[in-house]
C-alpha cells in the first residue's frame, strides 16, 4: 500500500501526541505507512510538540514520518486525509463559553447552549476558509472532524463547500463501553442501537443472543459513571443517554452545580503549562514515557484511528458517526446533521437502517427543537445575519425567551460583545 499523508489543522495541541500513541496501536497491527503533516500557527509551540511525536515514532514500522509547518497551503497539499482538531481562540476562548452564559441563568458549556452559539460564531467561518483551501490544493481528501460544534462544523461543511467532511466524537463508543461494563458475559454478541445529534444523544436498544438485554442495563442504571440525568426518567424512556445530555434534562442543576468553581477550560490552561514542561523534559532526557497519557485524549483511540482503518482498509466498520439526515429519520428536517450507527468505507459513512421511532416523544421534541437551531444558526453566523441569530437562538431547547436571547447576542455578536 503507499503512503497514506494526514495532515492535522490544529496540530500543535497538547493533545496531538496521544494522536500518535493511538497510531502506533493501530487495530490488528495492520497500520499503513504514514506521513503525518502538523498544522499550526505558533512556530514555537508546534515545533515543540512536532519534535515529541518524532521522538514517540521513531522506531516504528511500518515508518511514521512527522513534519510541521505553518504554511497550511503546503501543509493540507497532497493530504488523503485532514484531521480538523482547531480550537479558535484558544483555552481562554473556551474559558469565556463556559462562564459568560451564567450570568443569563444558564450552565456554560463550550459545545451546548450560548457557549456553543459563541464557539461555533468563532470556529466556523475559519473553519470554512481551511476547508475551501482543501478543495484548492487537496480535492481528493476526506476530512475527519474533531473541532466543536461539531455538527454545526458539519451542517456548514455540506451547505457551503464540496469537501468530503464527517464528524467524530468519542461519547457515543465510550457509552457503548460503560454501559457493556455492566453487562457480563460476551460483549462482542451484544449489539446497539445509537440515536441523535452531536452531544445530544441516546442508547435506544441493546440486543444479542439473550433478548431485553437493555432491561439488564436499566435495572442496574445508577451504576453507569458520569450519567447525570435522573435514572427514573432514564427507566421510564428506556433511553441510555451520553453525559451531555444533563445539560438539557437538568439545566438548574448544571448550573447550581458549576457556580462559584472555576471553569475547566481554566485547569486545561494549567495543564497544558505542565504539559509543555513535560515536552522540554522528556527530549532533554529522551524519555518518550514522560509524555504518554498525560492529556486523557482517548478520542483518537476510541474513534479517529477506527475510523482511519475502516476508510483506507475498506472495512465497512460500523461506527457512530456524524452523517446528513435525508429522509431516514423522518420526523426530524432532511438537512439535519444526526449522528448514527453507520458504516465506513473508502471515503464515506452510510447509516444502518434507523429505529427512529424507539425515541419516546419527549426525546424527539428534544432533538426537533435542537436540530432546528443548528439549520438557523449555521447560515446565521457564515452569513452575518443578526436577524436569524436571533431566530435560532429562540430556537434553542435551554434558551427560555426572546429577551434571553437577545442577551446571548449582545455578548457575543461582532460589533456587541466579546471579541476572542
Amino acid at each position: 500500500m503507499a503512503r497514506i499523508t494526514l495532515a492535522v489543522p490544529g496540530g500543535s495541541s497538547v493533545a496531538t501526541p496521544e494522536l500518535f500513541q493511538a497510531l502506533l496501536h493501530w487495530p490488528d497491527n495492520a497500520r499503513p505507512e504514514l506521513r503525518v503533516v502538523l498544522l499550526g500557527r505558533s512556530e514555537r509551540k508546534l515545533e515543540l510538540v512536532c519534535r515529541v511525536c518524532q521522538m514517540l515514532v521513531r522506531e516504528a514500522r511500518p515508518p511514521i514520518e512527522v513534519e510541521a509547518t505553518t504554511d497550511w497551503r503546503a501543509g493540507l497539499a497532497e493530504a488523503d486525509y485532514v484531521l480538523n482538531q482547531m480550537r479558535i481562540g484558544g483555552l481562554a476562548a473556551r474559558a469565556h463559553d463556559e462562564t459568560f452564559p451564567q450570568t443569563l441563568g444558564i450552565a456554560g458549556e463550550e459545545t451546548i447552549g450560548p457557549g456553543g452559539f459563541a464557539n461555533a460564531l468563532r470556529t466556523l467561518p475559519r473553519v470554512l476558509e481551511m476547508l475551501r483551501l482543501v478543495e484548492e490544493v487537496a480535492p481528493q481528501a476526506v476530512v475527519l472532524n474533531l473541532t466543536n460544534p461539531a455538527g454545526m462544523v458539519q451542517q456548514a461543511a455540506a451547505r457551503y463547500t464540496k469537501t468530503r467532511l464527517i464528524s467524530l466524537c468519542d461519547s457515543p463508543t465510550t457509552l457503548a463501553k460503560d454501559v457493556m461494563q455492566l453487562l457480563r458475559g460476551r460483549h462482542d454478541t451484544i449489539e446497539h442501537n445509537y440515536l441523535g445529534v452531536n452531544h445530544l444523544g441516546w442508547i435506544t436498544d441493546m440486543y444479542g443472543v439473550e433478548k431485553q438485554v437493555i432491561d439488564r442495563v436499566l435495572d442496574q442504571i445508577e451504576r453507569l459513571p458520569h450519567l447525570g440525568v435522573d435514572s427514573a426518567f432514564i427507566r421510564a424512556t428506556r433511553a441510555i443517554p451520553i453525559p451531555y445530555v444533563r445539560y438539557y434534562l437538568h439545566p438548574e442543576r448544571m448550573l447550581a452545580q458549576q457556580q462559584g468553581k472555576p471553569p475547566r477550560a481554566l485547569q486545561l490552561q494549567a495543564m497544558e503549562q505542565e504539559l509543555l514542561a513535560a515536552f522540554e523534559q522528556a527530549l532533554a532526557e529522551n524519555n518518550p514515557s514522560i509524555v504518554t497519557g498525560k492529556r486523557g485524549a482517548i478520542w483518537y483511540s476510541a474513534i479517529v484511528v477506527p475510523v482511519l482503518d475502516a476508510m483506507i482498509y475498506e472495512r465497512r466498520s460500523v461506527q457512530v458517526v456524524n452523517v446528513i439526515n435525508g429522509f431516514r429519520i423522518h420526523w426530524l428536517p432532511p438537512e439535519a446533521v444526526i449522528e448514527v450507527p453507520s458504516y465506513v468505507d473508502r471515503r464515506k459513512a452510510d447509516p444502518l437502517p434507523i429505529l427512529a421511532d424507539q425515541l419516546p416523544d419527549v426525546l424527539r421534541a428534544l432533538l426537533y427543537a435542537q436540530t432546528t437551531y443548528e439549520l438557523l444558526a449555521v447560515p446565521a453566523i457564515v452569513k452575518q445575519k443578526r436577524d436569524l441569530a436571533l431566530q435560532a437562538l429562540v430556537a434553542h431547547p435551554l434558551i427560555r425567551s426572546i429577551e434571553q436571547a437577545e442577551a446571548v447576542l449582545q455578548a457575543v455578536w461582532p460589533g456587541g460583545g466579546v471579541e476572542l
